[in-house]
């Protein structure tokens, strides 16, 4: 009876090891096409008649980007800064966005300190700042463990230091953060809301304080737009493909992107379509698994789920 039930357990664990290496073969390296697809700037949302509120978030964007958003491609290094402790060792440093910015790129993650995920014992509710985002959002929002971490949220801690309140950071899916800030549930919105005109009719948004776009990535072994380099000739690229299926986040650019939207005065592609996902990497685990044709993210964001699915597919494995 023991060997019957050993040769059992044996052929399980080949069929299970069989299957896991089956699905790791399945695996495959993802790129990002270096062609800017759209251009657009980063604002925080408040209520429309929160205009002290406003008037702090602008004053404090200026300090950290100087007179316009920062651009990645031509960062601004002259902004004044604000004073912050950044690396959390108990003393204020001058911080601007470039400073964040470069800090996000760094191996090592810096924490927000003294952030609380609802109204802390011994606070009223106008004691507190409401922080409104969704933290899956790398360089900008997201996780580290249990500690909120990324540029928004730093600034978010600035604002709270600046206003004298405790910050309050409530996570949520991204689709419904604006509608939480109109709804007055949070005092602002801080999750690289793209501003447009659609978003405009709901919440107020401060100026821009980043310069971004949306980018395509697709599987290292997809040829298709290697030869690409204006946002005209990867529209043309994508329309030649026939019906495919293409990923992006619910409720971010990239989805409306693919899609169309009056709002965002995107046309759309007829013969793509859009499978939405909780993540940017969640729709590139899938465009590495095959399921997807392509994925379209704002470039930050994207390039850093490429990176982590390349980081478990090594080039001598891949596909």
């Amino acid at each position: 009876m023991k060997k019957l039930l050993v040769a059992a357990i044996s052929a399980l664990l080949v069929v299970v090891l069989t299957v896991s290496m089956a699905a790791c073969s399945k695996a495959q390296r993802v790129k990002v096409i270096d062609v800017m697809l759209t251009g657009e700037e980063y604002g925080y949302c408040v209520d429309q008649d929160n205009t002290t509120l406003m008037t702090a978030v602008n004053e404090l964007i200026v300090q950290l980007c100087g007179n316009e958003p920062y651009n990645p491609e031509a960062p601004n290094t002259s902004a004044a800064g604000v004073e912050y402790d950044l690396n959390g060792d108990g003393t204020a440093e001058t911080v601007t966005f470039h400073t964040l910015y470069e800090a996000m790129e760094g191996e090592t993650v810096y924490n927000v300190k003294d952030a609380y995920t609802e109204i802390p014992s011994g606070k009223t509710r106008e004691e507190c700042l409401l922080v409104a985002t969704n933290a899956e959002f790398e360089p900008f929002e997201f996780m580290n463990g249990e500690n909120f971490a990324g540029i928004d949220m730093h600034i978010a801690k600035m604002l709270a230091n600046k206003l004298g309140k405790t910050l309050v950071i409530r996570n949520m899916e991204f689709d419904v953060v604006i509608t939480d800030v109109e709804q007055g549930n949070s005092d602002i919105g801080m999750a690289g809301l793209t501003i447009n005109r659609g978003r405009e009719e709901i919440v107020s948004f401060s100026e821009g304080y980043y310069t971004t776009s949306q980018y395509l990535a697709v599987l290292e072994s997809d040829t298709a737009f290697d030869n690409c380099t204006t946002e005209a000739e990867v529209v043309a690229a994508i329309n030649g493909l026939g019906k495919v299926t293409a990923g992006a986040a619910t409720g971010q650019t990239g989805y409306f992107y693919i899609t169309g939207s009056t709002d965002f005065e995107f046309a759309g592609f007829k013969d793509v379509t859009a499978k939405d996902y909780d993540t940017i990497a969640l729709a590139v685990q899938n465009l590495s698994d095959g399921k997807l044709k392509f994925v379209v993210g704002d470039r930050d964001t994207l390039e850093s789920a490429v990176e982590a699915i390349n980081a478990k597919v090594p080039v001598e494995s891949a596909e």
